[in-house]
Parts: structure tokens; sequence; C-alpha cells
């Protein structure tokens, strides 16, 4: 956070400008292309609030729902005892969160678990009528530039970090975004981001039956309002005392100390009350179709791809404000359509049976959080913003396609892990890929290679045999083709033996490019392209 704010007062720009002007470079794409593509968000933003706060909005579940509305209506009584005006704040917050508990359209920021927040107050200070349009839409941009900075520095990942790495990510990004809005410097953006993630510090993650709902739907509401004190604070010149960066390490030194039944598991806090058990039985009985096997995965070398902590893993505002989905969880369902939609284009063909393993937390709470209905909808070839998302195993039935869950240990990865073992008529694959927070995804195992890839920019994937000179002939061939690589890794199995490259690209190569490769290198044993949207 010191390098944003240093540099933000070096360049004498907002930190907004400066995260405008790396999308701007990452992309390759012009500002007001950029502003209006942010502009789409926070329409989907508005919407989400407009739904939830003038009609009544119930969880797929019916478990929770309403509360929005309610809230909504008490604040125009003008007998609150907060004023009601902010009050709607709180209502704004709770109405996002259950259109999402309705497998509604929202947009992940960062997560969909605490989605409700910065639309909650960018809506709210829209309607005061004090802010444009375009002014609401560039802080935006604040709050993805400090989403970036928690998520490469800690987590936002309730399942790695706890709610203090989503709720209290979002709190402080709304609460940055606000300062700025207001006229803030860079150090009192800086300083409502440290004091918002200190109000969150230890916050555990306890959903209740595995579901986006309780305590999910009250804590954004309450969460709303700490984010406006806390730019309030900051405006004051209060200080966070201890520098932000150093509260964000300690909000992932606790979330590393926090047990698994605390970390999106639906076991403990909330989730373990006599009550809570009682929903989880009222609303999924004892179906639970998991064969459990608690063996560790032990194909190929079994070890997890080493981060080398040099590349951050998001760099994109959009992988923060983003992506618009439906419904519940941003890891568990649009992560998991992902996942599944990579193994797809992988198959490269109709898939017949797909047997999807999953790990931890992906495990305890697949059916409450929907990572179920999305896996099996990435495979059949959903997008995360498809409203069939929630119909995805009556269509699978109609299809054909055969769907099995299992339960294991498949190593040391994230607790958001899924093995996919997918079936086609003339071929099948596996892949092991992870939800690491916010709806992003990294594929960390396919077949027997250790490799690392995200699916987001066109990639090549390249199986040959490995011998002198097949890495710079495939490089130069894209390099001939105007295409420029952003990123790219290599395996062999042994010397001289199978071997695998991986490239992501910036342009994506045409089917008659690949099929030229495929037939002018005779060392292409498999050429595969993906793209996940």
């Amino acid at each position: 956070m010191k390098g944003l704010v240093d540099e933000a007062n070096e360049s004498k720009l907002t930190i907004s400008q400066l995260m405008i002007n790396n999308e701007v470079e990452l992309q390759g794409i012009t500002e007001e292309d950029m502003m209006t593509q942010m502009a789409e968000q926070f329409d989907v933003m508005v919407k989400a609030v407009r739904k939830g706060t003038q009609e009544l909005t119930m969880a797929k579940t019916g478990v929770a729902g309403g509360d929005g509305y309610r809230v909504f209506q008490y604040a125009q009584k003008k007998q609150s005892l907060v004023d009601p005006f902010t009050l709607e704040v709180v209502a704004n917050a709770m109405a996002v969160n259950e259109v999402n508990a309705s497998m509604g359209r929202i947009v992940a920021t960062p997560t969909a678990g605490s989605a409700g927040i910065l639309p909650a107050v960018l809506t709210h200070m829209y309607d005061t009528n004090k802010f444009s349009r375009e002014e609401i839409v560039r802080v935006m941009f604040t709050a993805s530039a400090l989403g970036l900075v928690i998520a490469n520095r800690a987590s936002i990942s309730g399942a790695q970090g706890g709610c203090q790495a989503e709720i209290g990510s979002a709190t402080a990004m709304a609460a940055g975004s606000l300062v700025e809005l207001h006229g803030g410097t860079p150090e009192q953006v800086s300083n409502a981001v440290g004091l918002a993630l200190k109000n969150s510090l230890g916050l555990v993650c306890d959903p209740v039956a595995g579901l986006v709902e309780i305590p999910c739907i009250t804590r954004n509401g309450l969460h709303a309002l700490t984010a406006m004190a806390s730019a309030d604070m900051a405006l004051a010149d209060v200080v966070s005392i201890i520098p932000t960066d150093e509260v964000i390490d300690a909000m992932d030194a606790v979330g590393n100390e926090l047990p698994e039944s605390l970390r999106e598991t639906g076991i403990g806090g909330l989730a373990g009350t006599p009550t809570g058990r009682r929903i989880k039985e009222q609303v999924f009985g004892n179906n639970d179709e998991l064969v459990k096997d608690v063996e560790v995965e032990m194909s190929g070398t079994g070890e997890k791809v080493i981060d080398d902590g040099v590349t951050a893993r998001y760099q994109s505002g959009f992988e923060i404000i983003g992506p618009v989905m439906v419904g519940p969880s941003s890891s568990h369902t649009a992560g998991a359509v992902r996942i599944g939609n990579v193994a797809r284009q992988l198959l490269g063909e109709e898939p017949e049976e797909v047997v999807f393993t999953l790990m931890d937390s992906f495990a305890k709470t697949y059916q409450g959080h929907g990572t179920d209905l999305a896996l099996i909808a990435g495979v059949l070839g959903f997008t995360t913003r498809d409203p069939e998302i929630k119909n995805a195993r009556e269509i699978a039935k109609e299809r054909g396609l055969k769907v099995n869950f299992l339960e294991r240990n498949l190593g040391n990865y994230h607790p958001n892990t899924a093995r996919v073992h997918l079936f086609g008529p003339n071929r099948h694959i596996t892949i092991i890929a992870s939800s690491i927070g916010g709806g992003k995804i990294e594929v960390e195992k396919f077949e027997e290679y250790n490799v690392r890839f995200s699916g987001e920019r066109p990639t090549l994937i390249v199986r040959h045999r490995d011998r002198k000179g097949t890495i710079g002939a495939l490089s130069t061939f894209l390099v001939e083709h105007d295409i420029n690589i952003s990123y790219m890794a290599h395996e062999r199995a042994k010397i001289n033996g199978p071997a695998i490259s991986i490239y992501e690209m910036d342009q994506a190569l045409t089917p008659d490019d690949i099929q030229f490769m495929k037939d002018k290198f005779n060392f292409i044993e498999d050429l595969m392209s993906i793209h996940i949207k």
C-alpha cells in the first residue's frame, strides 16, 4: 500500500488514475473504453441494489431474504436511530446479497459473499446527487487498486483467510474509494483501508448450512456502515497507527491461524450452533452424494507447483471488481464454472461423463454454495453470468451427461480445489484446479504435469516430445503470426520423453493457425486452445 501511495504522490495522480493507466497498458485499450467497461459493472451493481430494496427478494433456499426491502421500508418512516438516509446504505448492501442468494446477477467485489458493501456505498453516493456517474465509476478503479494490494499481499478468499479476507477487504476497498471520492489524499485513502481492516481482523467465515446467507447478508449491511465510518475517520485525519501494509500482513497471519472449521467449511461458529445444524438438515436433509475417501492423491508427482512470489496472482482491477456473475459465491460458483469450462475446452468434444473430486471447503459446502451446479454448468459450456446455472443438473440429465462427486484430500492445494475427470466419446482428460478467490482460478495440474495457468487469456497447451529446438520453434511460430506471449511454461516427464508447453497470449490463434501448427510440427502430439470468459 505504501508503494501505491508513494507512486500517487510522486506522479501527482490520484490512485484511481494510476489504476486506469495500469489497466490501459495491461489491456491495450483506450481510457474511454476502460471507463465504459467499468461503468457496465456499476450498472449491474445498481440494478441489484434496486431489485433487493424495492421488492422482497428471497434466497433460493427460502431460508433468508426480504430483509434488504424491510430495512429500506423502515428507513422511509424516518423513525430510525441511525440517520434514515444513511440506513439505506445498510439496506442497499443487504439487498445485493439477497439478490446473490437468489442466484441473481451481481458483481463480485471482491467476492460474491462480500458483494454488497461497495455497491451499497457507491449507489448511496450516487443517490445524493452530489457526484456524477463518471466520478463514481472512476473511484471504482481506486477500490480495485486497493483490492489488488490486499489480494496479492494476503488473500480475498474466505476458505483461505476467513471472512476478514472477504468482508474485511470489501469494507477496506469501499472506505478507501469513499475517501478519494470526497477529495482525500492518497495517505488518507490508505489510512481508511487500515482502519477498516483492523475492525474486521479475526472475522471468521461460518456460513450456516454452507449457504451464502446467514450471517453473510446482515454482515454486509453492518460493514457498509463501517466503511463509511472508516472513511470519515480518515478524512478527519485519524491515522492508522499500525501501517496499512502491516495490518494486511496481520490479517494474512490471522487467517493462516484460523482452524479449518472457521474458514468457509460450514462447520464452526454460527454454522455449528444447534440452530445452524438444524437449518442445514432442513435444507439438505441427509442428501450428501459425496463418496468420501481420505487418501491423498498420488498420481504424477503429487506435489503442488510452488509460488515463486514474483508474478502477482491478481494483475487487473477487473479481477477484483468482477466478474459479473450469478450467485451465490464467487469462489464456489463463478470459479467453479470456470474450472468446469476449462475442462470442457481441454476435452475438445461434447462430454459424456464427469467425475468431480472435491476437497476441504469445496467439499464441505459444495451444495450450499452451489459448487455442484457450477461445476456441472461449466462442463456444459455455461459462463459465470448464465441464469441457467441453477438448472445445471436437469440440463445435464437432458443431455445425457453422467455426473459423479467424490471427496478426497488431493494434496497441498488451496482449500477450494477440484479434480475433474472428463470423458468424451473419443478421449478423456484430467485436471486439478483451484478457485483462489473472487472467481479467479488456477489450473494446478493437467494429466501428469504440474502446471499453472488460468485460461483468462487465450492459452495454448501443446503436448509434444522433449527434444532440442521444440520451444524455439513454437515461440518463433507465434511471433511470426504477430502473437505476443504474456507467459509461458514448460514441463517434461523425462529427457526425450513426453513434455508439455503452455503459452498464455495477448491474442488468440485462429482455427486455421492451430491446424497449420498441427500439420507443420510433427513433434506435436496434441494441441489445445482455451479461453474462458
